[in-house]
């Protein structure tokens, strides 16, 4: 098959559908495929790379983003130079987010795959943009092929629309260099944090959990790494509470995230919300670094079984506290507990989900 892929954000930027789309463009090439990926140009430079049309980043939510469109003679050249390479298929990713997705779909007139990967947040009012993604929602949901979410969350959100369930697919990476950047352990207890600097990441949680650990544990050290809004804040709230043994450092290119997640002994991840799945938990996991995670809806799709206690109360500050004191005292359950997360991360991997993308794609086009 020739799939093209559509990414809505720049891939010089790091983030979860990024990497998602990258490594599956780089299995499906593998198993004999031909990849071609549209995403907006910023310049990067990536096998099969179409860049198409610009962005601007905007904040909507507490989270943020890039909405991205190309001018109409750009889609159409775009569109023709596809089908002359032969595209029988589209994977469309997160196409709800304004426009360049809906574009080139328009122009292409191909079968069509799209994964949502958000889940939307709960209003409790009136709210433009929701009413936007729920009719959108509609929209897409009677003229595409087949539609994947990551995860029972954002299935429901159909579901609740009164739309027909999409199917379940978890978004999947090659965790082979994750796996090989596990570091071995030295004399002091390294936590990391990595991801956004935003108000639903829970860094205000992470930071007064920190008073309770510093204080049971003075072996331990805090790296928070990442960019964003709360940057300042954050960096008062540390002063203010006179907070000791923390690292606070910009967002990490991919080599050294892997390299900063993969030496640390714990994960960290108390998002309170609007986390679709667990990726980032995913990256820990294959590195052999622990995660200790907030309880929304995505991270316990990822954390099952015996992971299921390493998930606390989003926004209990003195439960994430508890539980990090209690799995850095007991040596043996740290292990038990890394010996599940190894075996659950490769659940994950682009060789095990691959398949199902592949079947996905031959049916759309049957």
């Amino acid at each position: 098959m020739k799939i093209v892929m559509v990414c809505p954000y720049a891939m010089g930027r790091p983030g979860g559908v990024q990497t998602h789309v990258r490594d599956m463009a780089g299995w499906l090439r593998s198993q004999g495929h031909g990849v071609r990926i549209v995403a907006p140009d910023d310049g990067s430079e990536e096998e099969g790379l179409y860049p198409l049309g610009g962005f601007r980043k905007i904040t909507l939510h507490g989270t943020s983003f890039e909405i991205a469109r190309a001018n109409r003679k750009a889609v159409q050249t775009c569109a023709r130079d596809l089908r002359e390479w032969g595209a029988d298929v589209v994977h469309l990713h997160t196409p709800w987010t304004p426009m360049m997705a809906w574009q080139i779909w328009k122009a292409l007139k191909l079968p069509t795959v799209a994964t949502f990967h958000a889940t939307l947040p709960e209003s409790t009012g009136f709210d433009p943009m929701t009413a936007f993604l729920n009719r959108a929602a509609r929209y897409f949901s009677k003229r595409l092929d087949h539609i994947v979410v990551p995860s029972r969350a954002p299935q429901a959100q159909w579901e609740r629309l009164g739309l027909p369930a999409p199917t379940i697919i978890s978004p999947t990476i090659d965790l082979s260099k994750w796996r090989a950047a596990c570091g071995t352990p030295t004399d002091r207890l390294k936590i990391v944090y990595l991801g956004r600097l935003e108000e639903r990441k829970g860094l205000n949680v992470l930071l007064d959990a920190w008073q309770d650990i510093a204080a049971m544990l003075p072996r331990a050290e805090l790296t928070i790494a990442g960019s964003g809004e709360l940057q300042n804040a954050i960096e008062t709230q540390i002063s203010s509470l006179g907070l000791q043994r923390i690292r606070l450092i910009p967002a990490p290119d991919d080599a050294t995230a892997k390299s900063l997640v993969g030496e640390s002994d714990l994960f960290l991840a108390p998002a309170l919300e609007g986390e679709s799945f667990g990726l980032v938990l995913i990256e820990a996991m294959a590195a052999g670094t622990l995660p200790i995670a907030a309880s929304n809806a995505g991270f316990r799709t990822v954390m099952t079984g015996a992971g299921q206690s390493l998930l606390v109360a989003p926004g209990d500050a003195l439960a994430l506290a508890e539980r990090v004191i209690e799995v850095a005292s007991n040596p043996a359950e740290r292990a038990a507990l890394q010996a599940w997360a190894s075996k659950r991360a490769f659940e994950f991997d682009v060789a095990s989900v691959g398949p199902d993308y592949v079947a996905l794609y031959q049916s759309a086009l049957a």
